[in-house]
C-alpha cells in the first residue's frame, strides 16, 4: 500500500503542468491599499529609550516632527530627534536622572499615537481647500 501511494505521488508530480515550488505562491506582488507600516519597538539602552519611525511620505514625516516639537513645548521635556530622509529616530532620556522615567515613557506613548494617527489617515490633497495643517487633529 505504501509503495502504491508513493508511485501515485510521483506520477502526480511528473504530470504537474507547472513546477511545484513550496517557497512561493503564484501571486503577483502589488502595492497595498491599506496603510500597513511595520513599526519597530522601543529599545532601552544606556538609560534612554530609542526608536526609529519610517515614513513613505515626507509631509507626514514633517507633521510628525512638528507634533513632537509642539508636545515638547507643552510638557517641557525634550528628546533627541534625528531626521534622515524618510526616517525619524528618537532618543528619549531624562538627563537629570540619567535613566528612563515616567516622563520618557509618556513621550514614547505620545510619539507612537501620533505616528499611528498619521500613517492611518489618508493623504491631504494640496489645493483642496485644506491648508495641510492638521496639527489640531492630533
Amino acid at each position: 500500500m505504501t509503495r502504491q501511494l508513493q508511485d501515485l505521488h510521483e506520477a502526480f508530480i511528473e504530470k504537474a503542468q507547472r513546477p511545484m515550488s513550496f517557497g512561493s505562491l503564484p501571486v503577483r506582488a502589488r502595492m497595498a491599499t491599506l496603510p500597513v507600516v511595520p513599526m519597530e519597538r522601543w529599545h532601552e539602552a544606556d538609560g534612554a529609550l530609542y526608536k526609529t519611525y519610517c515614513f513613505r511620505e515626507h509631509f507626514k514625516r514633517d507633521q510628525f516632527v512638528m507634533a513632537l516639537l509642539t508636545y515638547e513645548a507643552e510638557v517641557q521635556h525634550n528628546a533627541q530627534i534625528r531626521i534622515d530622509e524618510g526616517e525619524v529616530s528618537l532618543r528619549i532620556q531624562t538627563k537629570t536622572a540619567e535613566r528612563v522615567t515616567e516622563l520618557d515613557k509618556e513621550y514614547a506613548r505620545y510619539a507612537d499615537c501620533v505616528f499611528k494617527d498619521l500613517v492611518s489617515r489618508p493623504a491631504t490633497v494640496v489645493g483642496s481647500g485644506d491648508d495641510g495643517d492638521q496639527s489640531g487633529d492630533l
